[in-house]
């Protein structure tokens, strides 16, 4: 019983930490203008899950609560539709047309399929201010792949959008 209590008063806490560091609507955030620091990473790639595959796995059912990448995504992909953002094949890095961007996206389905986002970023460290600032060069959408009983196998890559504007 005690350690049903303790359980509990922990749960409540976190939420209550992870409530009060919640924001409600849409706000606007100034980037530094310049990067300052050493560069530890030009560039590092890496996966994120931004949809919980095992919806048994609570530890990433929590982590994932505020996570919602839809109006993100939507947003890249009208831009890579219009041509406002490039977009590359991810095996051979030609530059997308319009046709092949929409037969990727049909074939992978629509935005409630993606499960993941892979990332390439460089990563500068400032040593005087004790601060990691990153700048995402690119990214690219994970398409579940499901097998039996619409469990996720895996993930399908769509297409590599480039960001870095330099």
């Amino acid at each position: 019983m005690k350690k049903a209590n303790l359980s509990f008063l922990m749960a409540l806490f976190a939420s209550l930490v992870l409530s009060s560091c919640e924001s409600s609507g849409t706000q606007s955030i100034k980037s530094p203008t310049t990067i300052q620091g050493q560069t530890i990473a030009k560039p590092i790639t890496y996966e994120v899950l931004v949809k919980n595959p095992d919806s048994n796995d609570e530890w990433q059912t929590e982590c994932l609560e505020n996570t919602d990448i839809k109006q993100m995504s939507g947003d890249i992909i009208h831009a890579v539709l219009t041509g406002k953002l490039k977009a590359y094949d991810y095996f051979d890095n030609h530059l997308l047309t319009k046709s092949e961007i929409k037969a990727i996206l049909k074939k992978n389905g629509n935005q409630n399929n993606i499960g993941n986002i892979q990332f390439q970023e460089e990563w500068y460290w400032d040593k005087e201010n004790a601060q990691l600032q990153k700048k995402v060069k690119s990214l690219m959408f994970g398409y579940e792949i499901c097998g039996e009983n619409n469990k996720v196998r895996g993930y399908r890559a769509s297409f590599v959008v480039n960001l870095g504007r330099d």
